[in-house]
Order: C-alpha cells, then sequence, then structure tokens
C-alpha cells in the first residue's frame, strides 16, 4: 500500500475537494498501464441515491428516540479482501469527535447501529478485479499501482454517494442532514466528514 498517495488524497478530503480527488485518481489510474482494476474508471453509483437515503433515514429514526444524535458514521465493509458483498454499516453518536482523532468512532454499542447492513450494487465488475487480485501469485509494480489507486477510487465514490445523500437530507430539512456524516470503509484512514 502507498501511504503517501493516500495521504494525498486524505489531504484533499480534508480540504472539502472530493470532486478533485475523483478526477485525480481517476487520471492517476489512466496514467498506469492498463489493468483489470481500469475497470473501475468513470464508475459511479449515485444511482443508488435513494436507497441509501430511506436506509439512512430508518436508522436514524429507529435511534433517535433513544438518544441524541449529534453525528452519524458510515463505513463500508473491508472491499478489498471481502468481493463477495459490498455494504454498508451505520453507527449513531451522542456526539461528533474529530477527523484527526477518529478514535471514537470505536465507541458503539449494539444499539447504536444498523440492524442490517445496505448492501451495494453498480461494482460488480470492480469487485471482479480485487477478487482477481487477491489470487495473483505475482504482482507487477504496475498492477500494485492500479490496485491502490482503484482502493481509493471506491472509497471516494462511497463518499461521493453520502455526501449527495447528506446533502439532499439538509434540504429536505431531515434532522440528520443538519449533524456530521462520517464516511470511510473499514480498515482505511480516508476519512470524509460531511457538515
Amino acid at each position: 500500500m502507498d501511504f503517501a498517495l493516500f495521504d494525498s488524497f486524505q489531504g484533499l478530503i480534508q480540504e472539502g475537494k472530493l470532486k478533485e480527488a475523483i478526477a485525480q485518481a481517476e487520471c492517476k489510474l489512466r496514467s498506469l498501464e492498463t489493468t483489470y482494476f481500469h475497470v473501475v474508471l468513470g464508475t459511479s453509483i449515485l444511482y443508488q441515491q435513494q436507497n441509501v437515503m430511506t436506509w439512512l433515514d430508518a436508522f436514524y429514526q429507529s435511534v433517535s428516540p433513544r438518544m441524541p444524535v449529534g453525528a452519524l458514521y458510515v463505513e463500508m465493509n473491508a472491499f478489498d479482501i471481502n468481493t463477495e458483498e459490498w455494504y454498508f454499516d451505520g453507527f449513531a453518536y451522542e456526539e461528533a469527535g474529530t477527523r484527526e482523532d477518529a478514535e471514537w468512532l470505536t465507541n458503539w454499542s449494539a444499539d447504536t447501529t444498523t440492524e442490517e447492513h445496505l448492501v451495494l450494487g453498480g461494482f460488480e465488475s470492480v469487485q471482479e478485479a480485487f477478487e482477481t487480485y487477491f489470487y495473483e501469485e505475482k504482482v507487477s509494480e504496475n498492477l500494485e499501482q492500479a490496485h491502490d489507486v482503484a482502493e481509493i477510487l471506491v472509497i471516494l465514490r462511497i463518499q461521493e454517494l453520502l455526501e449527495e445523500v447528506h446533502q439532499v437530507a439538509e434540504s429536505r430539512g431531515l434532522a440528520w442532514g443538519a449533524i456530521p456524516l462520517l464516511v470511510t470503509a473499514h480498515g482505511y484512514d480516508l476519512l470524509h466528514q460531511i457538515k
């Protein structure tokens, strides 16, 4: 894993430049020799906005009568090794901590998390690419770089989806549209905070 590459994209996300980050990641992948990870280019899952909105709103409605909700966190499963099914889990917190010290996200309980995860569609060919990579015996430097950029692009695309959902919730005056929503994938520090 190229930590410097991940750090550079984390910097863009912290500056609120998610669309620029997506464009840069796609440009970086295009600059590499074509691999099976190039199927991620142009992949958008924004069409799932309504499903995510319904799921997240139902979660907020189930938790908010029991506790004040000051932040929501949506985490994608460890998609790079769990290639059969990609999904979201949601978590609620009484108050938001900082993105810089995200240890507070580990303080959750069973009654402050979604009962059912939300399965994502639209990434099937990308899931196949990650599965193929998982079983590779020899990995070239180019393929490893493509893998790292594809990981970043998957995370950026889920963050793009959740940012759109949060904006719609805010425009509709939904209570959870006014609180921070944090998004990443399990095991990744590439954390986006949507306010």
